[in-house]
């Protein structure tokens, strides 16, 4: 679980970079570290709420495994670009800009999904029996 809220922090942090190539706001990095400890939370919610962490064995799973991991992040990139879009200046304004841009959300959570998949294949990879 440690390793799949790593993975996903650092999806959004990579999502960030890749949105302003590289060269990102001081104001962006102070509202995206809530942002990104709120959507690890939220996606090892999401993760354990899928059953992804109890039902499949060691070197197995198969599609069903990648389908878990696909709906709950999913339904995490949904609700982050909801939060997104209600703190910012669109929705109820609680602060006067997005704490990040909404394209971060959708970018870091196909990162995350790539990343996930591949941590869950990589003992299935290497079963030689």
């Amino acid at each position: 679980m440690l390793v799949d809220a790593l993975i996903v922090i650092e999806s959004f942090a990579l999502a960030l970079l890749f949105r302003f190539a590289g060269n990102v706001d001081p104001v962006f990095w102070r509202t995206f570290w809530p942002f990104a400890l709120f959507s690890a939370l939220a996606f090892v919610l999401l993760l354990n709420a899928n059953r992804v962490y109890q039902s499949i064995p060691r070197y197995t799973g198969g599609i069903y495994q990648d389908v878990r991991v696909l709906s709950a992040t999913a339904i995490a990139a949904g609700g982050l670009n909801i939060a997104v879009f209600v703190i910012g200046p669109l929705g109820f304004g609680i602060i006067a800009f997005n704490p990040v841009p909404l394209s971060v959300p959708v970018v870091g959570s196909v990162f995350a999904y790539l990343q996930l998949v591949a941590v869950w294949l990589l003992p299935r990879a290497f079963n030689t029996s």
